[in-house]
């Protein structure tokens, strides 16, 4: 739980915000390769990856039958014929694509212990990484990928992350992961920026303020009830496409967010129900405190007919929130 006077803390989250911070992140990534991946990846996931060229990368997710987001991930095209999945939930990944995959021509396999990742954040980021890298990536747009070198070791730099701000991911082999962080962290330290300490930072608090969920926030919900529709490619077909349509025109769920007017929510746990009027209409996935913001905040799902403004209470101790847009800042 974050509190509001946690000095480490505040001072993690205003280095994201205001200059640059960086921290090791490595989600589990899994390697698709063969001569039918960018079919079976069509097949699996929401948006239309036949438009990622190779050295980009595009956010989208996976469905079930129901039309309910199972997984969110980056997918970034590495090569021709050669992709990564980046994703929190690897090992389920794999049983998927064997489950629709058919006679598909396509193997994956799990590369999170080849490589290492490390986040750099914030509006000082780009200066952070051309003290660091061989070459400055300057020319580098928004989920791009391009290869540099930290000293003489060979990287790749994924213009992406989880924060809101401008920033980059570096990965490197798995071998070279001290000598990575040595390195980034003299590069960042040169700039004014810092190692973030405080692992609910950079995973929760500040990517909740900029509407950042993680895929348990979604739980139950179909890509049009989060705010995922542009995501969306309705002119091809994917696992789960009739069912998602069914729930954008008939939508029973919307995610929110909620903002608290106690100072701690430390009482309130992962799903607890909320009440509008008195009467149950959701869930609430977490909660947190934003330092960028100054409140507890929080993502909930509630019934699709909760207005924005809506006067909630959360938890049996009748924590009063308020129905806000999730973006917060």
């Amino acid at each position: 739980m974050l509190f509001k006077e946690d000095t480490v803390a505040r001072a993690d989250a205003m280095a994201i915000r205001q200059g640059v911070g960086f921290y090791r992140w490595t989600h589990d990534l899994v390697e698709i390769t063969g001569k039918d991946a960018l079919e079976v990846l069509q097949k699996i996931y929401i948006s239309d990856l036949s438009k990622v060229p190779v050295g980009k990368s595009k956010y989208t997710a996976s469905l079930d039958e129901q039309g309910e987001i199972i997984d969110d991930v980056i997918v970034m095209h590495m090569a021709d014929g050669l992709y990564w999945v980046s994703d929190l939930y690897g090992p389920r990944l794999l049983p998927w694509i064997e489950k629709h995959k058919g006679n598909a021509d396509i193997q994956a396999k799990i590369i999170t212990y080849n490589w290492d990742m490390y986040a750099v954040q914030g509006p000082d980021s780009l200066k952070a990484m051309n003290a660091l890298l061989d070459a400055p990536v300057d020319e580098l747009k928004r989920f791009a990928i391009c290869e540099r070198k930290i000293g003489d070791i060979p990287v790749y730099i994924h213009r992406s992350g989880f924060t809101g701000e401008n920033g980059y991911e570096i990965y490197a082999a798995f071998d070279q992961s001290q000598a990575i962080h040595d390195a980034a962290l003299k590069a960042v330290e040169s700039v004014g920026g810092r190692e973030l300490q405080t692992l609910e930072v950079y995973v929760r608090s500040i990517p909740m303020e900029k509407g950042f969920a993680l895929k348990q926030d979604f739980k139950h919900l179909s890509p049009c009830e989060c705010g995922l529709g542009w995501a969306v490619a309705t002119e091809k077909d994917f696992i789960g496409k009739e069912a998602a349509l069914e729930r954008k025109a008939n939508p029973k769920y919307r995610m929110v967010g909620l903002e608290f007017s106690r100072e701690s929510t430390e009482d309130i746990s992962i799903w607890e129900r909320v009440y509008w009027y008195g009467v149950e209409v959701g869930r609430c996935a977490q909660t947190i405190y934003g330092y960028t913001v100054e409140k507890n905040i929080g993502f909930a799902t509630v019934r699709a007919d909760v207005p924005d403004g809506a006067e909630l209470t959360v938890g049996c101790n009748d924590s009063p929130a308020v129905v806000v847009n999730k973006v917060f800042c």
